[in-house]
């Protein structure tokens, strides 16, 4: 009888377990990460007797777990991957909206801008028309600054999100190296004891939760902890040991926060290796849009004002002075010194400037330059590709300019020290969106007429005919003006149909010949009349037609450029002219570049978001039916074992009816 009570004991206490294995799964249908649990059952040790085994009942050899491995880590991957996608097109949806809505976009003020500059080479006297040019000048610099600045609030969101997607990495790292605390210490540890399935449970998911912040590898080590690492092969979890990820800024100037590792006193920057997760598509979002959109915007404002400007300068007002900037100077000393960022870690004391030479060779890339004290030379690399440029050697004497003429700027050494390991972040064009501003308020300054006039008069002979005046540098001595004149004026005699002589005729009444001998003219074919006379005024003079003999073309300053419209039809021609990347696109080209590529890469990642989402749905699914707890089959093991833990009492209950008529005999 002790036999058969022995054996309905441990056939009561086995059922019980298994009971409350299936109320813990009943409980635990809406847990995140819960993994369903079954209880295992073994058969207790048999009793020999006379060369027989007779059995001893049952126990319960282990609670499993029931996870595939397989599937939580494609379940991590999946996870990663959607995570990145949505961050991604969370911020590309915004700056594809910023670039492609006409209310903000930069393409209809920069037509309307154009449009004016035509109305005012139609009309070159009118006020009105030279008032509405103002205002869409000033329009045009106001609608740069104002992307400039919707993406700047795009960038400082960003950063302040990775500042907090950071913080929740390592505060998730710390509870999972806790977590192996636990595990490691459970009993569990080398294969003794029983699986502490509810920590597993625990540690999968938060390792899921990381994956949703950045993309993770996981280690199992023999003593039942993880290690977790990032992008390359840095370590995030060590067994019970976490580290810190963080996000800052390091250059001063440039608000663009990069990723560190810190381990104790140790900081190492991680950023260029991450990828996944969140964190993974912020960053992708800072490298392939809100930088790029940055420098775009910068270069095409850059080129603007500088072509603008420089065309402007070419021309004369309505009072006869020569064109000033009509928007900003795009060196001046404020926007050359904010091109170059300094390394916060920097110990040298070398103060460096950039200045902007060519905006149509210029890139939209970024740079690196570090000293080395052992060559004594800087190297200059692009950041995106991590070429080198340039090599520089450290000016032995300061100031100093070293141009770069393949990339449209020059590097200004200003003053100071430099220091071994010395780092600058070099961004030419990032800001130019940002400084460019309308320098013109009186309509009297616009200047649409050019600065030289010449003229056949009508007592000519022949049928000289002037095709041209083009205007290239007023800077030259022959522009420094005295009573708004050309210094000197000249004067073109026709020696005979071919053949002319220049005069000089500051003084009209004695006029000097400059030429020596007779300069060739080809009749009937345009002739650049002071080239061909060895003549480097800053202009020139195209005169086609066939002279008589004794013909004359005056050259002169033109003191008011009333009812001249030559230089706004130059002006105007800017529109189309193919003035960026070198020589390959126009403003508006550039623009719908950059709004194609915006536009390009929010579709891909919307394509990717919902891709992501559909392969994680499968995931999901496939590890429910795996892991998941199933109410139905639940329901049926409550009933299965509630019999079996009925019948085991019912047996307790005939071994003891048994024993009590066993002794009612005895007596």
């Amino acid at each position: 009888m002790a036999d058969l009570m022995n054996i309905a004991v441990s056939s009561l206490v086995s059922q019980k377990t298994a009971l409350g294995t299936v109320g813990h799964n009943i409980a635990n249908v809406n847990t995140p990460g819960y993994s369903r649990q079954n209880v295992q059952f073994g058969t207790n040790q048999a009793d020999v007797f006379g060369g027989e085994f007779f059995g001893t009942g049952t126990n319960v050899s282990a609670i499993r777990r029931i996870a595939n491995e397989f599937i939580t880590e494609q379940s991590r991957r999946d996870t990663q991957n959607n995570s990145s996608f949505n961050a991604y097109y969370e911020y590309a949806i915004r700056v594809d909206t910023l670039l492609g809505d006409d209310a903000t976009a930069i393409t209809p003020t920069l037509s309307n801008f154009f449009d004016s500059v035509n109305d005012v080479s139609n009309d070159p006297a009118s006020v009105p028309a030279r008032q509405v040019l103002l205002s869409e000048g000033e329009a045009l610099a106001n609608r740069f600054n104002s992307v400039y600045s919707q993406v700047a609030l795009q960038n400082d969101t960003l950063n302040a999100d990775l500042v907090s997607t950071t913080a929740q990495i390592t505060a998730i790292a710390a509870q999972i190296g806790n977590l192996n605390n636990s595990i490691q210490t459970s009993g569990s540890v080398g294969g003794v004891g029983g699986t502490p399935n509810d920590l597993l449970d625990a540690r999968d998911e938060k390792l899921r939760e990381l994956s949703e912040l950045v993309g993770i590898s996981v280690i199992n080590n023999d003593d039942g902890t993880v290690n977790v690492t990032l992008g390359t092969g840095q370590a995030l979890v060590v067994g019970v040991q976490s580290f810190q990820l963080n996000a800052s800024s390091t250059m001063t100037g440039v608000t663009r926060h990069e990723i560190s590792l810190s381990s104790g006193n140790s900081t190492v920057l991680i950023g260029q290796g991450l990828s996944g997760g969140r964190l993974g598509g912020l960053l992708a979002v800072r490298e392939q849009l809100i930088d790029p959109v940055f420098n775009e915007l910068g270069r095409m404002g850059l080129a603007i004002s500088d072509a603008f400007n420089s065309q402007h300068q070419l021309g004369v007002d309505l009072n006869g002075n020569l064109g000033k900037d009509f928007f900003s100077d795009i060196n001046a000393n404020s926007s050359e010194l904010s091109r170059v960022s300094v390394s916060s870690t920097n110990v040298g004391t070398t103060s460096l400037s950039v200045t902007i030479d060519d905006t149509n060779a210029l890139s939209t890339n970024n740079y690196e330059l570090r000293y080395s004290a052992s060559t004594g030379n800087y190297t200059l690399r692009e950041t995106a590709s991590n070429t080198v440029v340039s090599t520089i050697a450290a000016p032995a004497i300061i100031p100093a300019t070293v141009a770069l003429a393949g990339e449209g700027f020059s590097v200004n050494f200003l003053n100071g020290t430099p220091a071994d390991g010395d780092l600058y972040l070099i961004t030419p064009v990032r800001f130019g969106a940002s400084t460019i501003g309308a320098e013109i308020s009186n309509t009297s300054e616009v200047a649409v007429g050019l600065p030289v006039k010449a003229s056949a008069p009508f007592t000519n002979t022949g049928t000289t005919k002037i095709d041209a005046v083009q205007v290239t540098d007023v800077s030259t001595a022959d522009f420094t003006l005295a009573s708004k004149q050309l210094s000197p004026p000249y004067e073109i005699r026709f020696v005979t149909p071919s053949t002319y002589d220049v005069y000089d005729v500051s003084n009209p009444a004695a006029p000097v010949l400059i030429t020596g001998a007779p300069v060739a003219f080809n009749p009937d074919e345009p002739n650049n009349i002071l080239a061909n006379a060895g003549l480097t005024p800053g202009y020139e003079v195209v005169v086609n037609g066939r002279p008589g003999t004794g013909d004359i073309v005056t050259i002169a300053y033109n003191g008011s450029g009333l009812g001249d419209n030559r230089n706004a039809l130059l002006l105007a021609d800017l529109q189309a002219a193919k003035t960026m990347s070198n020589g390959t696109t126009n403003f508006q080209g550039s623009y719908a570049q950059v709004v194609g590529g915006v536009g390009t890469r929010t579709r891909d990642s919307l394509i990717g978001k919902e891709a992501s989402e559909s392969v994680l749905r499968q995931t999901i699914a496939q590890r429910e039916a795996v892991s998941g707890v199933n109410l139905d089959e639940e329901a049926a093991d409550l009933m299965k074992f509630q019999q079996a833990y009925e019948a085991s009492a019912r047996i307790i209950q005939v071994s003891t009816e048994l024993f009590d008529t066993l002794l009612n005999s005895v007596q």
